[in-house]
């Protein structure tokens, strides 16, 4: 029987703008989630978005680790090509030392132009900023007196302070193409999968992964696999949408639908019933059986170790996303131990 971990995903989105209450919410559900069986929390960073986005994803992982006992945090991901190396180091040994040796540093090119302009990275040098931040912020993690001079970044006999708790904090790289997926083999610890794969896609990619970590000499069976996942909880299926079905096509037709070619949901009475058919096999929405279900094909087709799921969506109400997390942890979570 498949056996992972299961973790939350926070976006603290407001359509609402009611930021003051939902990111203490949010620190207080964290709290819960790790009494009722989560084990780990990540929050992805977004800049400018009019829902508010987290902006500052350390700060929110800090309130985190603050409310919580045991719990694995992460960025997934912060967008590296928009950071000085340095002080994503930095953060990065903070958050290390807070959760006693128990973070794990996200990152990815990012995709939203809106955000490159506004920090006034040219877009077309992410590849080249991430690769070699990714460098950059692994030799200051795990080494001292750092020596280094790159395209956009030099250091002279820099040592970061404090030092972190691990001796070398997992770095997960994001993509979804097939040359993301071999640049996280050859420079990252971990492939940080998207929210948007079927199965049968999946499979494809872990073979791309696969190929690539074997010319790195290493192997499938001896990396970490995360999934992360949209994902909604409730008594049967039909309850499920209808308590979590705006909130979602919202978040899918406004964000994600030119990623995920989806633009026919974004408009239209036929809009719900057209992202249902999309979600069937991407998400994890329906009652406890349906879940169960799709967390199978998902296992045989990626084997994944760990579980991140989003039951929060801008819109919905928290106690709604509350009451999916505690209906995965009592009904769905035991068929995986």
């Amino acid at each position: 029987m498949a056996s992972f971990d299961f973790g939350v995903h926070y976006s603290c989105q407001s359509p609402t703008e009611d930021w003051e209450t939902l990111y203490p919410e949010t620190v207080e559900q964290a709290q819960t989630a790790e009494s009722l069986g989560y084990s780990s929390f990540s929050v992805a960073e977004h800049h400018f978005f009019e829902d508010g986005w987290v902006p500052a994803p350390s700060v929110m992982l800090g309130a985190i680790a603050g409310a919580t006992e045991r719990a694995k945090v992460g960025t997934n991901v912060t967008i590296l090509p928009l950071h000085n190396p340095i002080n994503v180091a930095e953060r990065a040994a903070v958050l290390d030392l807070l959760t006693g040796g128990n973070f794990r540093l996200g990152v990815s090119i990012g995709w939203q132009d809106h955000e490159f302009e506004a920090f006034g990275i040219d877009k077309r040098e992410r590849v080249r900023r991430l690769e070699e931040g990714v460098e950059l912020v692994r030799r200051l993690l795990t080494e001292r007196s750092v020596t280094y001079d790159g395209e956009f970044h030099s250091v002279e006999d820099m040592t970061v302070t404090p030092r972190p708790v691990q001796d070398a904090i997992p770095i997960w790289i994001g993509g979804m193409a097939d040359p993301a997926i071999r640049r996280a083999a050859g420079l990252g610890d971990v492939w940080s999968i998207s929210p948007f794969e079927s199965p049968e896609e999946l499979r494809d990619r872990r073979e791309t992964y696969t190929d690539a970590l074997e010319k790195y000499g290493r192997t499938f069976d001896e990396v970490h696999v995360p999934l992360r996942r949209e994902a909604y909880v409730a008594e049967d299926d039909e309850t499920a949408w209808e308590e979590v079905g705006e909130a979602l096509l919202r978040e899918h037709a406004e964000v994600y639908g030119d990623i995920e070619g989806t633009d026919a949901m974004e408009t239209g009475e036929d809009a719900l019933e057209s992202l249902r058919e999309h979600a069937e096999d991407r998400f994890l929405v329906g009652s406890p059986d349906t879940v169960i279900g799709q967390l199978e094909r998902f296992h045989d087709a990626i084997e994944m170790d760990e579980v991140l799921v989003r039951t929060h969506f801008p819109g919905l109400e928290m106690e709604h996303a509350q009451k999916a997390l505690r209906i995965m942890a009592e009904d769905v979570m035991p068929h995986f131990e």
